[in-house]
């Protein structure tokens, strides 16, 4: 599977049009073939936007430049698009949400942010109330949103659902580097799927923040983006999973780890119910 994954520059004071203006170049500049997803980071319909005021100016204005674009991307390439996006309901409230736009087919959005920071709680957003695993073409895609990647029981839910894909749309913009690449290998392999990260560049600072990445099953960063504006390109297997080494030389014993746990809670569940028939 090819993947596109965007890390666009995060928008100095005043600058937020270049920004939304940058990922529009991008996504109309891919080919058909180049990409089956491609990956936007959080808030890529308001990037640079702080207050309830400025987040309601780039949702209802600018901002939906960006939502068409990526309906005519899917289109135009075949491939799936997802996005983090704020929306408004009806009472007002914001969401901050996973998108999903595929070939002919409206956006839909599988997934709330679940672990709102207090600014966000501020400006009037609300939290998700559960994990969000959804499939397409057979894949069984995972999401979390930029805060969330801090609580581990959200990512235990992945792995018990088994998924494959797990898509992270981020900012994180003071969280240093070797943090964000030791808990993108930790998630990934807390779950054992393939990791797809995509966040936003600093200005003149490449050593926080950025990290768009791609981290394999097993833990090990498959492709990295850095610090700096760009598309990162790369290929994965959604469906590759970690095996765990032969314990003392026998190979009839390997096996995903975590397939084992599941089997093991079935058989336990199974011997409580028998023991509650005795």
């Amino acid at each position: 599977m090819r993947a596109a994954i965007f890390q666009p520059p995060y928008p100095r004071c005043g600058e937020a049009s270049a920004s939304l203006q940058w990922m529009l170049t991008k996504l109309d500049a891919l080919s058909k073939g180049c990409a089956d997803i491609v990956v936007l980071p959080e808030y890529s319909n308001c990037l640079g936007a702080e207050s309830r005021e400025e987040i309601l100016s780039a949702i209802r204005g600018e901002g939906r430049k960006l939502l068409e674009s990526c309906s005519a991307a899917a289109g135009r390439l075949g491939a799936i698009i997802m996005a983090g996006v704020v929306t408004e309901d009806e009472t007002g409230h914001f969401h901050n949400q996973l998108m999903v736009v595929e070939t002919d087919k409206a956006p839909y959005f599988p997934y709330s942010k679940n672990y709102p920071v207090e600014a966000e709680f501020q400006e009037g957003f609300l939290p998700g109330k559960a994990p969000g695993v959804f499939e397409i073409n057979g894949i069984r895609y995972g999401a979390a949103i930029c805060f969330d990647f801090y609580f581990p029981e959200l990512f235990a839910h992945y792995m018990e659902s088994r998924i494959d894909v797990l898509i992270i749309p981020s900012l994180q913009r003071r969280e240093t580097a070797e943090r964000l690449h030791y808990l993108a290998r930790a998630r990934a392999f807390d779950c054992g799927c393939t990791l797809l990260r995509s966040s936003v560049a600093m200005p003149d600072c490449e050593n926080i923040a950025g990290r768009s990445m791609v981290i394999g099953p097993d833990g090990i960063i498959k492709a990295d983006a850095g610090g700096r504006p760009g598309v990162l390109f790369t290929e994965f297997d959604p469906k590759d999973r970690f095996i765990q080494p032969a314990s003392y030389d026998r190979p009839g014993q390997i096996d995903d780890y975590r397939e084992t746990r599941l089997r093991v809670k079935q058989i336990v569940s199974v011997f409580n119910d028998k023991s509650k028939e005795d």
